[in-house]
């Protein structure tokens, strides 16, 4: 899929998992889903070095693609 940037979402939650805060690293684009997966947990290591020793984080690599105006909002 030559010309569509890949995105990684990353959040920072509470043990619980009912509370979590957006992460996400935005100035970071992959060209592939490949390469976003390989950084992915150097990045996980690296927001979890600014917060407590009981904050769960997760990652996921998506495509980055814009909302056309025929889309919905999903939220």
């Amino acid at each position: 899929m030559n010309g569509i940037l890949v995105a990684m979402h990353l959040v920072a939650c509470q043990p619980d998992l009912l509370i979590c805060e957006d992460m996400s690293v935005n100035t970071k684009r992959w060209t592939s889903i490949e390469t976003c997966r390989k950084d992915r947990t150097a990045e996980m290591f690296r927001i979890q070095q600014g917060l407590p020793d009981w904050a769960v984080v997760m990652a996921r690599c998506r495509y980055l693609i814009s909302r056309d105006r025929r889309s919905t909002a999903a939220f």
